[in-house]
């Protein structure tokens, strides 16, 4: 596709995004995401748009970037580390939770304004690699199995969601990612997309809190 191909189909999402009536805001508060971390006591810079980490959004998302996100939810365009990636502006790396290997946990999210579609998660074992990046993050399953949130995600407010961590993995700097896939474009497969990343770690069980 051309750039100025590119550019108009950037537009013409835009202009399709912005008529929308209802619009999908949302952050990840337990484990607690970078940019959130602040309204909840920790002494990190102020997100005050910290629900809106959606890629850019639609047009950019999918105008521009060809589909791609940012790990973390940033404009995938921006240079690295983004705003909300570790080294970034709000990525500071500090440990909000920890938690034990296989443990089940519980991982809330908070939908400011409902947008249908799916919750995923995804976990990053910073000790083995280098920066974070899609070939770090592996699915998270849910307690029942399943590899997806369905909700149904129709209202605002608190979502927890039970997830299993995995018996063989432990991290004294783990990411764990909220994705929130946006489902209310009935009529095209372009969603909007969420994410929300947390510091975490996962001791062994015989290991001593950090």
């Amino acid at each position: 596709m051309s750039i100025d191909r590119r550019l108009l189909f950037a537009v013409a999402l835009l202009s399709a995004a912005s008529l929308l009536e209802v619009r999908g805001h949302g952050r990840l508060i337990d484990p607690v995401a970078r940019s959130s971390a602040w309204r909840y006591g920790f002494k990190a810079p102020h997100n005050y748009n910290d629900n809106e980490l959606f890629c850019g959004g639609v047009g950019i998302q999918y105008g521009v970037n060809n589909g791609l996100c940012g790990v973390c939810g940033d404009d995938y365009s921006l240079p690295r580390p983004r705003p909300n990636e570790l080294g970034g502006y709000y990525g500071k790396g500090f440990i909000v939770k920890t938690y034990r290997q296989g443990d089940i946990i519980k991982a809330v999210v908070q939908i400011t304004a409902s947008h249908l579609g799916h919750f995923e998660f995804h976990i990053c074992p910073l000790d083995y690699f280098d920066e974070e990046s899609e070939a770090c993050f592996r699915p998270l399953r849910l307690a029942n199995g399943k590899r997806k949130f369905m909700g149904p995600i129709e209202q605002k407010g608190d979502y927890e969601v039970e997830l299993e961590l995995p018996w063989y993995m432990t991290c004294k700097h783990c990411v764990l990612r909220w994705t929130y896939v946006a489902g209310n474009n009935w009529e095209t497969h372009v969603q909007e997309t969420y994410r929300g990343c947390a510091d975490v770690a996962i001791l062994r069980d015989d290991e001593d809190d950090i």
